[in-house]
Order: C-alpha cells, then structure tokens, then sequence
C-alpha cells in the first residue's frame, strides 16, 4: 500500500469514527454532538472557573489547534503530483497547490483525489474538534485546517487556497449553509466558467449567509454565536486575498476558464 492510500484510509477511518461516537457517546444524557466530550464531561464532573476546569479546556483547545493545523498541513495535491506522477503541482500551470490546478496539469482523476483528500482531512479534524468541543471545537478546528492548507508546515508554508478545505468544514458545521454557498458558486461557475470568480463571490457572501441565516433560523433579533462569525469573516478573508492574482488576471482578461464536465473547443486558447 503507497503513502498516500494510508493517508486516504488512515483519515477515511477517524472521520467514519469520530461521527459515530459524536453520535452515539452522551454525557448527562445529551450526545457530544451538540455539547462535547470535554465540554460535557467538564461541567459534570468539575466546578466551573476551577483550576483543572481551565487546564483541561486550555489543553483541549491547544489540542485541537495543533491536530488541526498539523493535519491541514496534509497537502494532497502535492502528495498525489509526488507519488503518482513523481512532480511537483506547484511547478506547473498556476503554481497552486490545489484540486483546480491537479485538474488541469494531470486531469480528472488527480484532480478528485486530491478533492477526496482534502474532504477526508477536512472532515476528520471537524468532527474531532466537535467530539471534543462541541460547536465551538469545530469552528476551531475548521479554520486552523484551512491555515494549513494555505500555509502548510509541512512544504515550506507554499499550499492551496483553502475552498475545498472551507467548503468541507462548512458542510459539517452547517449543510444547510454549505447548501446555500454551493448553490451560489456553482451559478457563478455556470455562467462564467471561472473557479477563481465563483470562489471569491462564495467567499465574500459566506459572513452575509451565516448572519442572516442565524435571524431566519432563530428569529429575527437572534444573532449568530460569535465564533461562527468568526469562522465566517476568516475563512472568508483568507480566500479573498489568496485570490488576489486571480483577479488581477481577471480585470485583464487573463485568466484561464475550468471545464469539469466537457472539454470547451475554446479550452486550448485560454
């Protein structure tokens, strides 16, 4: 088995166990879903504002910080361009280190394992952090995975650009928001052929989404809890300005146009 089929089965494995014991575990009666572990296990069995109240959270944050961000640092388009086609992705096309470029320099094949990768790592990270922490625990660990991404420890701080990692964190805190995003990008894909564009328009709108969805949801003076807006300014922000050579290209109608389903006859030329 190469590295990169332990990788896929290793993170495969924790994210199919950490969703069954999310559900299945309770403490006091209520799944660690909603509440988590250490989250529930402390308020039980702890005095809140205690001393080991604080030590075991300031670890399980700390904990969750480092899984998350080490994790992330997993890029899959460079593991799949080095095992497979014994390359570099950086190295060619846009020089990114993500699903679009995989697509692209080596087609569809490179292009959906590095997606299911990055999904599996993604999501493997999320549901630890919610098994632990609660909501509060998958935000983190959702935006400290899309920091790995982005800057991974592990190649010299040089990666992708955090959609898919994003969009995964996203479906798992929230599909209904997930649902909502994916509509938006896929429009702007549809009718512009540009991932950058659909990105960046994703993006921008996702603090919008998690804002007013919390008022439809909750009622319309409710507010969003804050580490939701957070998560949703960050991620945001990040893919923005990973983006910026993107719409430079774009405001001089330089950039390239990605055809997942069919080959454009124009393809060759842009």
């Amino acid at each position: 088995m190469k590295k990169t089929d332990k990788v896929f089965f290793g993170l495969g494995f924790a994210s199919a166990l950490f969703l069954a014991l999310s559900f299945l575990v309770t403490v006091k009666g209520e799944p660690v879903y909603f509440l988590g572990f250490t989250t529930g296990y402390l308020k039980a069995a702890l005095p809140e504002g205690s001393v080991w109240y604080l030590v075991i959270n300031v670890i399980t944050v700390l904990v969750c910080i480092a899984a998350s961000y080490f994790a992330g640092s997993m890029n899959f388009a460079i593991m799949v361009s080095r095992e497979k086609y014994g390359d570099d992705v950086r190295n060619h096309g846009s020089g990114n280190a993500g699903m679009t470029n995989m697509f692209r320099v080596y087609g569809k094949k490179a292009g959906l394992l590095t997606l299911l990768g990055d999904a599996l790592k993604t999501s493997s990270v999320v549901l630890m952090g919610r098994f632990f922490a609660g909501e509060f625990g998958a935000f983190l660990t959702g935006l400290f995975c899309v920091l790995g991404h982005i800057a991974p420890v592990w190649y010299k701080f040089k990666g992708g650009k955090g959609v898919v990692a994003s969009a995964i964190a996203i479906l798992i805190i929230n599909p209904l928001y997930f649902v909502v995003e994916f509509l938006v990008f896929s429009f702007v894909y549809l009718t512009t052929h540009y991932v950058s564009l659909s990105s960046v328009v994703a993006a921008f709108i996702y603090p919008a989404v998690v804002f007013y969805g919390a008022k439809v949801r909750f009622g319309g003076d409710a507010n969003p809890p804050a580490p939701a807006m957070i998560f949703a300014a960050f991620v945001g922000l990040l893919i923005i300005l990973k983006h910026r050579a993107n719409m430079k290209r774009l405001y001089y109608n330089q950039e390239k146009k990605t055809y997942f389903f069919k080959k454009s006859k124009k393809e060759g030329k842009e």
